[in-house]
């Protein structure tokens, strides 16, 4: 078996019994950086049999080694530097080829950069998750135009070089109205979680320079503006509008839907927007 196995983005003691069981057990783990790995084995106290380094260099060729493996009925645990592997870490390629083999796969839960922030963001809208931007400016522009056609939650991920360039080219996207969570070092020492609009957050981030440090997740909350000029027509607004006088939004935005013909999740967007919960 080859086991998917999230692992801490952050603090140390943010993995699962069953991650532990199986790193201990297992015949072989596969991690991006041995020394980094080594950190966390060091921690738990964890007594591993083989552990492979297994990054973008090396993918090919190690992949094909794990089909060997598996096939001499190993089971091979993959880890990544910190979260789930395959969420912009490496792993969906080697789930692909295992499954081309018809060799068993299966996740071991866990840590989520993504999920984490979302879960403290007090938003209760339709999200998706995007990663890592283009590193140059006009790549990542022609990105965000994609993504903002969405009209949704959209989730990021930025290094501490690029937070600022990228803030920029989102505002400049999304417009000033666009409001922004951002998540800086999650679960360490230095966590910062702050939800405000971008210009605010802009001026936070270039004023101390402290906060340009660690890894960054970033929630983009579209305006409701956006929505409502570009997407939603004014039978549509009048009848939600009256429905959600009486209903909580997500029943209101159905019903509007099925009767005049509109999109789901644009309606409810707008709604969670009326009654306050993204701001």
């Amino acid at each position: 078996m080859l086991y998917i196995c999230a692992t801490p983005i952050g603090n140390l003691k943010d993995i699962s019994l069953r991650a532990l069981e199986l790193l201990n057990s297992c015949d072989i783990i596969l991690c991006e950086d041995t020394r980094n790995s080594q950190k966390l084995f060091n921690h738990h106290q964890i007594k591993y049999q083989k552990l492979v380094a297994f990054h973008e260099h090396n993918e090919q060729e190690i992949s094909h080694k794990v089909i060997e493996w598996l096939n001499a009925g190993m089971n091979i645990v993959q880890i990544t530097d910190a979260g789930t592997p395959g969420v912009s870490d490496p792993g969906a390629r080697l789930c692909n080829l295992v499954r081309k083999y018809n060799l068993p796969v299966s996740p071991i839960p866990g840590a989520c950069a993504y999920i984490t922030l979302l879960s403290v963001s007090g938003i209760n809208a339709p999200s998706v998750f995007y990663g890592f931007l283009p590193h140059k400016s006009s790549h990542r522009k022609n990105k965000l135009i994609e993504l903002s056609k969405l009209s949704m939650v959209i989730c990021i991920y930025e290094s501490p070089h690029r937070i600022v360039d990228s803030l920029l080219d989102i505002r400049d996207v999304f417009g000033t109205d666009t409001n922004i969570v951002m998540g800086r070092e999650l679960t360490k020492q230095f966590e910062t979680i702050k939800h405000m609009p971008i210009d605010e957050l802009i001026d936070f981030i270039t004023n101390d320079i402290n906060q340009q440090k660690g890894e960054f997740v970033l929630l983009i909350i579209p305006s409701i503006k956006e929505v409502t000029t570009s997407t939603i027509s004014p039978q549509q607004l009048e009848l939600l509008n009256l429905l959600l006088a009486e209903l909580p939004p997500k029943k209101a935005a159905s019903i509007t839907a099925k009767f005049l013909s509109g999109d789901k999740n644009l309606l409810y967007t707008y709604a969670i927007g009326l009654r306050n919960i993204v701001r």
